[in-house]
């Protein structure tokens, strides 16, 4: 019984050949030299797969007369681009690979005994991913081995090493440890107990270096065993069991189209695009992987993963979309506008390291990929894109997003974090996310809701990383204040969040939440911002908690918290910061080597950051610098040895819970201009309780507020208009829990719904003389609905 695609499709690969040098393949399942195992009775039945091929890629683009040379140069050329090598590897890894064609240095643990994530066993196709580029040309300082006899047949040795050990059973493929592919500690066969090596991971490298061989250098067996384990990996799309979802489909449809491309089988590369097509479009529905309305990118159904998982999918779209330029199967214009909306979100969650010089991702889109180090090369080692590929498709599709992104992050030599140039504020309101950018800084603030997700511990990555959307608040200044401290970090005190510390067990089988309140996003007018959060623990029940950050002009940063209600004995602290210390240290205005600061201290300074406790509340600025220890291993699977870091945090204890408390952060500023601007600054803080959190900022006639109950409610703000001289006071009325920005310079009301619930609401303005209306005027705003819930709405007043 044939279980594969190479058999289905054999008739259609002969009939493909357009290129006479590249004969048809060969209409056998591979050959080994080892006993196959018995072959699961549960395999899924594929005997449909050619004419649902055949239809679907009818239905997507004519798969007669593509130009598969044009697409095949296209991805050598990019393939190859991205091999990185190091002098004398080529040399070493001859002279290691034995008579079988393996290596001893290669971790092939295998079955249920491997390592679940980053396969270590998957190096061996790395390597020769590697070497047949070598062998090929195009990489610079290995001319002497172009075309190199000796370096061809130890590659091929290593191929067919491979191919005597893959596994057989097909059960192996997804359900690794199941009955149907039970552990073996005798295990032979090489198969992770995680379906992405077997379906992604590894197929990915043997398809692209059997490509870069070419089919006709290629002998017949390494040939079919290559199209044997792409077409296994692109039949999963057909079963009824897989996880197929955003940059997963993209990248099983890139093994398609490049198994397409070695056989010269147009049907199969039409039909790959085609997926590729149906996939990059904006998803509206929550919970749903993908593009968001927002521009941010959603994996793991519904986790913001814009710097790993959306950063991969944005890879493979240009590089499969350069490749396709001038053919039938390049993208159409609902592809083209989501790919320009994933971009231009992406664009503010990247800063820039100063000190190294390297673009990163904020640590708020990586989840569990926070455990990695930097010199493990995982997504918090650097941006991992390919700015000058980004560029040319922009340029070619004419799109500004794709241009403008690349060009402003070539721009480098800064002195600070804002990579980009860019300034304002900006909602995520699909994954309940604020980025707010000043000149010189970047600042991140991740929340989460019943529709998203807290974060991820998967692989054994992220143990810890409960609290990390209880409204993290990541300020990036000269941009290396977080970079390699996560192994030394204290978990219970994330930057920006309010927390019973201690009271709720970090480890990765209690990590993964949905919140408990719909009650969660924020509103922007793109100059200014406001975020708001009800919290409750999803885990004990045992902590709740309303907060607002308002994001103001000029940057000022300004936080409340209220309505907190705590039933442990454990402390309530609102976390100002934790970061890698930079002296020095200054307190009340003078500076302080008393690295165990507890007290009554009202203002604290600290490596370009100041923050001024309201002087009416009870709450007082704690801090510590200390040196902590991190094992690496402890939150992740890094190998890398453990550190040292010196640690400065800063918080706020919630003495008594039954008072509200807010401060005020300064941010991009040095000592005496945070003195003098905290001295300067003038904010009107009107109401902030159970029922509305409000402030007036009266440099920029702004007014800002959150209003909780679900009835609505009013908010009283000592507010004149030149409009109405006789009116000293605004009264703000709604009849439903939203938050809104009022900019009376402008005469806008900027309004949004964080519940996503609502259709309308109603809001009267009264300007008011004591106790008597001189004006007023109702303004009834609908809200958009679908993929638009929770954006912010502007009318003019």
């Amino acid at each position: 019984m044939c279980l594969s695609l190479i058999c289905l499709l054999c008739p259609l690969l002969a009939f493909a050949a357009t290129d006479d040098s590249q004969a048809a393949l060969t209409c056998l399942a591979p050959t080994s030299s080892i006993t196959p195992s018995v072959i699961s009775p549960t395999a899924p039945a594929v005997n449909n797969t050619t004419n649902i091929l055949a239809t679907r890629a009818t239905q997507s683009t004519s798969a007669k007369d593509i130009n598969l040379n044009n697409i095949l140069e296209r991805r050598l050329e990019s393939i190859i681009s991205e091999l990185r090598y190091s002098n004398g590897d080529i040399a070493r890894w001859l002279s290691s690979l034995d008579s079988n064609g393996k290596w001893s240095d290669i971790d092939y643990a295998t079955g249920c005994a491997a390592q679940r994530a980053n396969w270590p066993a998957r190096e061996h196709w790395e390597r020769l991913v590697i070497m047949t580029g070598v062998w090929h040309g195009g990489l610079s300082n290995a001319n002497e081995y172009l075309k190199d006899a000796k370096l061809k047949s130890a590659t091929l040795r290593g191929m067919r090493w491979w191919s005597d050990h893959d596994f057989t059973n097909p059960g192996c493929l997804y359900d690794g440890g199941s009955a149907s592919c039970p552990c073996n500690s005798a295990e032979t066969f090489l198969w992770n107990p995680n379906w992405f090596s077997n379906v992604i991971g590894v197929p990915k490298l043997v398809v692209d270096s059997c490509l870069i061989m070419g089919r006709k250098e290629l002998p017949e067996d390494v040939a079919n065993h290559c199209m044997f384990m792409a077409t296994r990996s692109y039949e999963v799309f057909d079963r009824p069991k897989n996880h197929m979802a955003g940059a997963n489909i993209l990248d099983v449809s890139k093994i398609g189209i490049d198994a397409g491309l070695l056989s010269s089988n147009q049907t199969l590369v039409a039909d790959a695009y085609g997926r590729i097509h149906r996939e990059v479009v904006i998803k509206n529905v929550v919970k749903v992987d993908g593009i968001k309305s927002d521009g941010s990118f959603n994996q793991h159904d519904g986790s913001l993963y814009n710097g790993n998982y959306g950063k991969v999918y944005s890879n493979d779209v240009v590089e499969l979309e350069l490749a396709a330029l001038g053919t039938q199967v390049s993208a159409g214009s609902e592809s083209k506008v989501a790919l320009a909306r994933l971009f231009e979100g992406s664009r503010w969650m990247i800063f820039y390291n100063s000190v190294t010089g390297v673009l990163h991702w904020d640590f708020s889109v990586l989840p569990r990929f926070i455990s990695f180090p930097v010199i493990d090369g995982q997504a918090s080692a650097n941006l991992g894109m390919n700015l000058t590929a980004v560029k040319e498709l922009g340029s070619k599709w004419t799109s500004g997003s794709l241009t403008g992104f690349a060009t402003s992050l070539e721009v480098r030599n800064l002195k600070h974090a804002n990579a980009g140039n860019l300034k304002g504020n900006r909602m995520f309101y699909t994954n309940d996310y604020m980025v707010h950018r000043g000149e010189q800084y970047v600042s991140t603030l991740r929340m989460f809701s019943s529709r998203t997700k807290n974060t991820e511990c998967t692989n054994s990555q992220n143990p810890f990383g409960f609290h990390l959307s209880d409204g993290a608040l990541y300020t990036y200044l000269k941009g290396n204040e977080y970079e390699d401290i996560a192994a030394a970090w204290d978990w219970n005190l994330i930057p920006g969040i309010t927390v019973d510390y201690g009271a709720t067990a970090l480890n990765c089988s209690h990590s993964q939440f949905r919140g408990l309140s719909t009650f969660v996003g924020g509103v922007s007018d793109g100059r200014a911002g406001l975020a708001a959060m009800r919290y409750v623990n999803p885990a004990t029940k045992s902590l709740s908690w309303q907060k607002t950050w308002f994001f103001l002009e000029d940057d000022v940063q300004h936080v409340m918290i209220a309505d907190i209600s705590s039933s442990t004995n454990a402390p309530v602290y609102s976390v100002l910061d934790q970061k890698r210390y930079v002296g020095p240290v200054v307190v009340d205005g003078r500076e302080t080597h008393d690295f165990n600061g507890v007290g009554r201290s009202k203002s604290l300074w600290n490596n370009n950051i100041g923050y001024v406790l309201d002087p009416k509340g009870q709450a007082s600025i704690t801090f510590n610098v200390e040196e902590r220890r991190g094992d690496w291993s402890s939150i992740g699977i890094s190998a890398q040895p453990s550190t040292n870091v010196t640690l400065f945090s800063a918080r706020l204890q919630h003495t008594s819970l039954n008072t509200s408390s807010s401060y005020t952060a300064f941010p991009g500023t040095d000592p005496n201009t945070f003195y003098s601007k905290s001295r300067q600054f003038s904010l009107q803080s009107t109401q902030n309780d159970a029922q509305v959190s409000a402030i007036y900022d009266q440099a920029h006639e702004t007014v800002f507020v959150v209003f909780w109950n679900e009835s609505g409610g009013s908010v009283n703000l000592n507010i004149t208009h030149p409009k109405y001289p006789d009116a000293d006071s605004l009264l703000i009325t709604v009849n439903r829990n939203v938050a809104l920005i009022y900019d009376q310079r402008a005469s806008n009301v900027t309004v949004s719904d964080p519940s996503q619930t609502l259709a309308t609401v109603n809001v009267t303005f009264a300007f008011l003389k004591g106790s008597r209306e001189a004006r007023s005027k109702t303004l009834a705003i609908n809200f958009p609905a679908g993929g638009l819930s929770g954006s912010s709405v502007v009318q003019h007043i």
